[in-house]
């Protein structure tokens, strides 16, 4: 299997890394070509529970991309338009376009370049700290849940699941995953956006009576727009990965806050507004989602 990673993160070299050292063949797309000379000559480090090690997977421009049977799509959801746009002519009719990304509307994005049977999307609990350009760190156990666009096109979907979980990378194949989706937006939209405005970890969350009462309050908001929309959330299993962002990943910075660290335009569009957007559209009052939308807005204003 030929997979290119779109968007080197820290998501997409913790993936593109993993698959790399289980033996499939693995390129990251880049478009800054410092960046792709360091990768090509330092490779990318990656820290987990069991110890660490170095791999070397190849990065290219988008112009280097050649027949790849599978598209890993780690952009920030806001990006995720651009950067398809630079290699839709590489888009083969035999090409599958997958999604893990943070957020809502991401098969809607990639049914623009493949048809639906050719998509794979849903989500991840992986945590991810870049450190630099080619070292990242995932502490603490995570699964990651998806299916494909079409319910009658699985064969593809069970050797991509068969391929994440010889790289370590825990995964399920999971045709209930648009809930999934919906309870980790309601998860990211409480625990992303606070540690961003407060430019915390998910330690200080859970030793503030206050935050944790606060963020329990956003992430039920969230629930009950996603009910309103018609899926079904488990608010128990919400409340229970807050818990373990909290205890197991508690140094981990979300990839909010390393946005704002890094004066970077948020995903917050995509999570905290767009509940808001969808809260309206069904008569359901968001003030939480609004205020931490507008208080991240107002953030980014300032870059």
């Amino acid at each position: 299997m030929k997979i290119g990673i779109l968007g080197a993160g820290a998501m997409g070299i913790l993936f593109g890394g993993s698959l790399n050292k289980a033996g499939y063949d693995v390129k990251l797309i880049m478009r800054d070509r410092s960046k792709i000379g360091i990768i090509n000559k330092e490779g990318i480090k990656i820290n987990l529970d069991n110890g660490s090690y170095r791999v070397y997977p190849k990065a290219i421009t988008p112009d280097g991309i050649n027949n790849f049977d599978l598209i890993l799509v780690f952009t920030k959801t806001n990006d995720t338009i651009n950067a398809l746009e630079s290699i839709k002519k590489f888009i083969s009719k035999n090409t599958y376009l997958m999604s893990l990304q943070n957020g809502l509307g991401n098969f809607e994005k990639l049914l623009i370049y493949v048809k639906k049977s050719k998509i794979i999307y849903g989500t991840s609990m992986a945590p991810a700290d870049l450190i630099g350009i080619t070292e990242v760190t995932s502490l603490g156990s995570h699964i990651s849940q998806f299916k494909s666009g079409d319910l009658n096109n699985n064969i593809f979907v069970e050797d991509v699941a068969l391929a994440l979980n010889n790289a370590g990378l825990k995964s399920i194949i999971n045709n209930k995953v648009d809930e999934v989706i919906w309870a980790k937006v309601a998860f990211n939209t409480a625990m992303n956006s606070i540690c961003a405005l407060l430019e915390v970890t998910p330690k200080a969350i859970h030793q503030n009576l206050n935050l944790k009462s606060f963020a329990l309050s956003v992430a039920s908001e969230t629930c009950i727009v996603a009910e309103k929309a018609g899926y079904k959330i488990n608010k128990q299993e919400v409340i229970d990965n807050i818990e373990l962002s909290c205890k197991e990943h508690g140094e981990h910075k979300p990839s909010m806050l390393q946005d704002i660290l890094l004066k970077k335009k948020t995903e917050i569009d995509s999570l905290n507004g767009e509940v808001a957007r969808i809260g309206l559209s069904y008569n359901v009052k968001t003030p939480l989602n609004n205020a931490l939308f507008n208080m991240i807005k107002a953030i980014e204003s300032e870059f």
